[in-house]
């Protein structure tokens, strides 16, 4: 529960200060003033106001006040806000004091005259941890509108009547859904780390926090994109760096690759070139790869390479895996809709059907090399006629993207 919409994460930061007394008001502004916003207020009922209007970050609030002490406006804010993050300031070292406050779940507890060292460290960590409880309820909210989105999508009798395409969008639906699941296990476990006061776990838990929104944001647009397949709209184009782009396609998959061991790298060749796609179908192709490299490697020391290559005419984009390798005759009918070695694990014999359909759409063409036990490359060509000019040095940049 919070007062007010989140400010972006961008924003300046705000602290609103609460205390009676001008002295320790006017302290805190001036220590804080270059890194925040600070808002100060001489009561609880003035410091409400200010917070159900500005919606701060962090709230340094007075214990002893006439009135209305700081515990009753800590149980105000409670009440507004469950989130936000309130350090209670106090000339009077009471435990009895700071025990009450910390059962109406105050953030911390700081004695005047405070430390300005520590008082700066105390409250950029609470900012931290206030944003961070906001962005996981955002896509908590978030997950719950997809949800509610999809359930309303299986409801209309002509789903069923859209056939193989409705299989399609389930089955890239679901990937990126595993994906949202590996990416909350981390942050799990970084959640777990930061409650035992590891605070270095912040960082960590702030990453996997973008990686679950970044990946909210692709379901949301794939039913965009089904959406618009339902009336009729024409293909979605738009304009990327194909380096930059390409790299931002592999890194969702870096929790699945993680869960089996696996080491994947990124590579880029060539000066970097902007050029015109429909970025969500191009992502669903680098997905089904990644995603299909992951389930074939080894037990051991697997390796994926996602290499991105700028080329004269065109541009080519290839994931390399040192896994079991493709047989001959199941080479014949990969593209197949529907063919799958893997339908006792799920498989759906769709995510290389998709790939092709999509690499056709764009003029484009999608190749397999593979030899049993030593690994496979699938290579996705796409002509370089939208290309624009080039935006980085040539030369080879592996990077190491995770595992």
């Amino acid at each position: 529960m919070t007062c007010e919409q989140p400010k972006p994460d961008d924003a300046h930061p705000t602290i609103l200060v609460i205390d009676d007394e001008l002295g320790p008001r006017e302290s805190l502004r001036y220590l804080l003033k270059d890194d925040y916003q600070v808002l100060c207020a001489d009561s609880v009922a003035r410091g409400l106001l200010l917070l159900r209007d500005q919606a701060p970050d962090t709230v340094i609030m007075d214990i002893r006040m006439p009135v209305q002490d700081g515990i009753t406006g800590l149980r105000e804010i409670r009440k507004l806000d469950t989130e936000l993050a309130v350090i209670m300031l106090t000339g009077f070292a009471a435990l009895g004091t700071a025990q009450e406050a910390i059962r109406h779940e105050a953030s911390d507890y700081i004695e005047k005259p405070f430390d300005a060292s520590e008082m700066r460290s105390v409250v950029k960590h609470h900012v931290e941890q206030t944003r961070m409880r906001r962005k996981r309820s955002r896509l908590l909210n978030e997950a719950d509108a997809l949800d509610q989105r999809i359930s309303e999508l299986q409801e209309k009798e002509w789903l069923a009547e859209l056939g193989k395409t409705s299989a399609e969008f389930v089955h890239d639906l679901r990937n990126m859904l595993t994906m949202l699941t590996g990416s909350s296990g981390m942050l799990r476990l970084e959640v777990e780390e930061l409650q035992q006061c590891k605070e270095q776990a912040s960082s960590e838990a702030g990453h996997y926090l973008d990686m679950l929104e970044n990946a909210m944001h692709h379901c949301v647009d794939m039913l965009d994109m089904w959406q618009r397949l339902i009336v009729q709209s024409p293909q979605q184009q738009t304009r990327f760096l194909v380096h930059e782009f390409f790299n931002a396609c592999v890194e969702p998959c870096l929790f699945a690759a993680q869960a089996v061991g696996a080491q994947v790298t990124f590579e880029k060749l060539g000066n970097d070139v902007d050029m015109l796609g429909d970025s969500i179908q191009l992502t669903r192709v680098l997905t089904n790869l990644v995603q299909n490299a992951i389930k074939a490697l080894p037990a051991d020391n697997g390796q994926i390479c996602v290499r991105s290559e700028i080329l004269d005419a065109s541009v080519c984009v290839s994931v390399s895996d040192n896994g079991c390798g493709i047989s001959e005759e199941n080479l014949k009918h990969i593209f197949s809709p529907n063919f799958t070695t893997r339908h006792a694990h799920g498989g759906m014999g769709l995510g290389l059907f998709i790939a092709q359909k999509v690499a056709l759409v764009h003029g484009g063409t999608l190749t397999v090399e593979s030899t049993v036990n030593q690994g496979t490359t699938f290579s996705l060509r796409l002509p370089r006629s939208n290309a624009a000019t080039s935006t980085s040095s040539g030369q080879a940049d592996p990077q190491p993207s995770g595992g």
